[in-house]
């Protein structure tokens, strides 16, 4: 955990091992928007860090290596406070940057509109429950506890389950 998280934004993006970018959520894209110097290229935008050398070595760590492993690159003195290099898929990287964020100037995130159904599935699955316990305390099928936790991913903007209930959890959609 990074000095200062409370006061921390996060901010994905997902590049290749050549540092291309291939996707960015919100916060990455107002972030590269307003840090020109992070992105290099006209066409194909390209990702890069300061020092050059320990960021295309934490690249090809997270993508080259058997097995692959994650780097924390830390920037003193300026945005982003963090990196963090993270293996995702073959061929794909994943960047989470740590952005400062002053106290009191939290950017209003709204939040996403979940079904009632959506809502359940997320507090059993926050709860630890598994698909098949979520299908019988629901009364639903397999399927339908899957396509229910695939929306909740793709509101949430997360990768995995666990990921959406941790970001639910950070936005107190759990409390509600």
């Amino acid at each position: 955990m990074i000095p200062g998280a409370e006061t921390t934004a996060l901010a994905c993006l997902d590049v290749t091992p050549s540092a291309r970018i291939v996707s960015r959520d919100h916060a990455a894209a107002r972030f590269l928007k307003a840090n020109p110097r992070f992105v290099r290229g006209q066409r194909q935008e390209y990702f890069t860090a300061q020092p050059a050398k320990r960021f295309s070595n934490a690249l090809r760590a997270a993508c080259k290596e058997m097995p692959p492993r994650a780097s924390i690159l830390r920037v003193e003195g300026q945005a982003p406070v963090q990196i963090n290099i993270l293996p995702f898929q073959p061929e794909l990287i994943r960047i989470v940057l740590f952005l400062p964020q002053a106290v009191g100037e939290a950017t209003p995130v709204a939040l996403p509109k979940l079904t009632s159904r959506e809502t359940s599935v997320l507090r059993l699955a926050a709860s630890g429950q598994r698909r098949d316990r979520i299908a019988y305390e629901l009364n639903i099928s397999l399927p339908t506890v899957d396509m229910h936790c695939r929306n909740l991913r793709q509101k949430l903007s997360a990768l995995t389950t666990s990921e959406a209930v941790a970001i639910a959890a950070k936005m107190n959609l759990l409390d509600v």
